[in-house]
């Protein structure tokens, strides 16, 4: 075999009649002003002619002059390849008659090496890769062509560097000045490399994809422009090649992390042969950019896997997620629970705002969903309003229970949008695996039918599949049944909190607290049966019997000339909203006598949202009566100046949940800092809840908040205790907790 000189300076103006027609072309666009058109023949696969004539005018634009041919039946294909020659071939994928991978099989018969490249619309993913594998050089949506005239340049480029490299094997005794040119204008990066793993020679193309001029490359270690891989992978370099025996890695194809020389990373392919030199061993590396094509492919699997609007997974990936979740549960003998969300009455937004409003709500809805969740969860959107988390490794019903209202609450937070707030709901159904399905499609099936069932019950609820894991139900009716009963049978008592002065330490007040005492049950907690009072009406009846109790309790120690005290009691939205509210107060007034001054109401800032005109209306007429009127748990609502403004308040309780952490979180110490000045600047006071150390009170105390209330101070205490309490206290200042029993 005679001497290969790889190492040849490149001559552009020379003129290779042995070329094929379409490397003269592109041969020749080259040589060419920017500014001029190259001509270029195309056959176009495509049923519909107007999608075609976008196409060509798309080439025009990008500086080509397209010579074309439609034909969208099997027997033109072949016909139009017998008849002439193409230098690319644009196909779509849908036709009558044949879909994109039949034509590419058909054009790869009759051409193996001309430019396939489909522009179609919206294809699965592994469709797309399909075609890609069995050769088409890329995939471009019929919605978005900017990358059209890109590559197409780049796929003819390319079909120059594969029948320059074809023509190079047929003809290898040609003159050294064609084999430099065809090695130096081939669109693949071209080394040879010595056993040792140093470049000897690099073309054009190496110059390019790596930033190095030729002779700054020669002479340096092939391993040096690899990315290494890391120790998890072991100690060789990304490409797994060992430098030591090139051999064992000729023949064979592999993606490499190679590093340009500003240190940007690009994925390369790359592929060795052995050659023989003067008698020596030579490897000859071709190598290839693919940068374009993973992005293409990343690109294909975001939009097969992803939901444009929210980013989140969708019904495809999540069901692929789930049903590996399943098969891992099944193993490791655990729990998966799937919950099912949908927005109540999402549709109204949509109708009386904008679809763009709905689009607003659901990328809010999606990312309070993702807040809330635990790392192990996955959320994804299914699509309209719809939208479902994974749990795994969860204890059934528990987690599943507390997640589902986690969630619940998350999405009823008011939601900022065009200038208002608006609220919504949602009802969540639960599946668990293995009861309730052990493949991805019943778990969904049941977990949507669960959600129906959790819109039946009125909405902004969840509940369970399968009636034997609704064990939060199950205890609902037995709390149901025995709530009902508590009051007749004398189970409720109340408890009561000290409220201090926080400049003097004197006791000023207290707030009454429920509490229920069940024979059998112990003491429930608040939590448990406050809001399913709410949600039943029995809050109503409850609530009126908290509210003469207290106010008879007070008069009795006002009688026994204790300490003249105000006690705070909670008006509930139900009791708020009762036409008759005003009467059954002044009727309470008036059966146990105690000094309406005596009596302060504290009210939620959500329940005069319904009807705020009626609210400040009956709200003026308790005012009347000298009841004072404090707003509880201000900040984690409206909390707006126009709010306060409106209605007669005489004192705004901040909520523990800002106490708790001042004064180390530096948003809860301006929360509260802007509370007590906006509060001041409207004449009424501050009370703190949730007050448990000396760092609270000193911080509430330079910011001249007047009022606090919490365990620093005393717990809520029986009627009992409360008035041991008072006796000893009388008018003096109030010892802390830490020397006083706890209740």
């Amino acid at each position: 075999m005679d001497k290969v000189d790889l190492k040849g300076d490149r001559d552009d103006a020379v003129n290779f009649p042995e070329l094929p027609a379409l490397a003269q072309s592109v041969h020749a666009m080259r040589m060419q002003p920017a500014n001029a058109a190259v001509a270029l023949r195309v056959l176009c696969i495509d049923d519909c002619e107007d999608d075609v004539f976008l196409i060509i005018e798309t080439l025009r634009a990008g500086g080509y002059e397209p010579e074309y041919r439609r034909v969208w039946r099997r027997a033109d294909i072949v016909a139009a390849f017998a008849t002439e020659k193409w230098d690319l071939v644009i196909s779509d994928y849908s036709m009558p008659q044949l879909n994109g991978l039949d034509a590419l099989g058909l054009v790869r018969d009759c051409s193996p090496d001309v430019p396939f490249v489909l522009v179609s619309g919206a294809v699965a993913q592994q469709i797309a890769v399909a075609a890609m594998a069995a050769g088409a050089g890329d995939y471009i949506m019929k919605d978005d062509t900017t990358r059209l005239v890109p590559a197409v340049r780049r796929e003819l480029a390319e079909a120059e560097g594969r029948r320059a490299r074809h023509l190079a094997e047929a003809n290898l005794s040609a003159s050294e000045a064609l084999l430099n040119s065809v090695v130096n204008t081939a669109a693949d990066g071209i080394m040879v490399i010595d056993e040792r793993g140093r470049l000897e020679f690099v073309n054009a193309a190496v110059e390019r994809m790596f930033g190095w001029r030729p002779l700054e490359l020669i002479g340096r270690n092939f391993d040096s422009l690899l990315v290494p891989r890391s120790k998890a992978q072991g100690n060789s370099p990304s490409s797994g090649l060992d430098m030591n025996n090139l051999a064992q890695s000729v023949g064979v194809g592999r993606e490499v992390k190679a590093k340009r020389r500003d240190e940007t990373l690009f994925p390369m392919e790359l592929t060795l042969g052995e050659m023989r030199v003067d008698g020596k061993i030579k490897y000859a590396c071709i190598m290839r950019d693919v940068s374009e094509r993973k992005s293409a492919e990343e690109r294909i699997h975001q939009l097969a896997h992803y939901d444009k609007l929210t980013g989140l997974p969708n019904r495809a990936l999540f069901s692929q997620l789930l049903e590996q979740a399943l098969a891992e549960a099944k193993y490791s003998k655990k729990h998966v629970a799937v919950l099912f969300i949908d927005l109540d009455r999402f549709k109204l937004i949509n109708d009386s705002l904008s679809h763009d409003a709905g689009d607003a709500v659901l990328k809010q809805v999606a990312r309070r969903l993702t807040e809330s969740q635990l790392k192990r969860n996955t959320i994804a959107r299914f699509g309209g309003d719809e939208f479902v988390v994974l749990m795994r490794d969860c204890n059934i019903p528990t987690d599943a229970a507390e997640e589902a209202q986690r969630l619940l609450t998350a999405i009823a937070q008011p939601m900022p949008l065009e200038g208002q707030e608006y609220h919504l709901t949602a009802s969540i159904g639960i599946s668990a695996s293995p009861s309730d399905g052990e493949n991805a499609q019943t778990m969904l099936k049941n977990a949507d039918i669960a959600m129906y069932r959790a819109k039946e019950h009125g909405k902004n609820n969840y509940q369970f599949y399968s009636a034997q894991m609704n064990l939060h139900s199950f205890e609902r009716l037995v709390l149901e049944r025995f709530l009902r009963h508590a009051l007749d049978q004398d189970e409720f008592r109340v408890f009561y909190q000290p409220k201090i002065d926080l400049i003097s330490g004197r006791l000023t007040g207290m707030e009454a607290l429920l509490r229920w005492m069940h024979p059998g049950m112990g003491m429930i907690s608040p939590v448990k049966f406050i809001p399913l009072a709410e949600e039943t009406g029995l809050i109503v009846p409850i609530g009126a019997w908290v509210l003469k109790a207290a106010c008879a309790q007070n008069k009795i120690w006002a009688d026994q000339g204790l300490a003249r005290l105000r006690v705070a009691v909670n008006l509930s939205a139900r009791q708020f909203a009762q036409d008759d509210l005003h009467a059954t107060i002044l009727n309470v007034l008036e059966e146990t006598g105690l000094d309406p001054e005596l009596l302060e109401l504290e009210i939620t800032e959500s329940v005069t949202m319904d009807n705020p005109e009626l609210a400040a209306e009956l709200l003026r007429k308790l005012k009347a009566l000298g009841i004072k009127l404090a707003i509880d748990d201000f900040g984690t609502g409206y909390s707006s100046l126009s709010y306060l403004k409106r209605f007669p308040i005489d004192n705004v309780k901040i909520d523990r949940s800002f106490i708790k952490d001042i004064p180390h979180d530096g948003d809860d110490v301006a929360i509260t800092q802007a509370v007590i000045a906006m509060a001041h600047s409207l004449g009424l006071k501050v009370i703190a809840e949730g007050v448990e150390s000396e760092e609270h009170v000193t911080f509430l105390r330079d910011y001249r908040c007047e009022e606090a209330q919490g365990y620093l101070f005393g717990a809520p205490m029986s009627a009992e205790d409360f008035t041991d309490l008072i006796a000893k206290c009388g008018s003096g200042v109030l010892p802390r907790a830490a020397s006083m029993p706890k209740y």
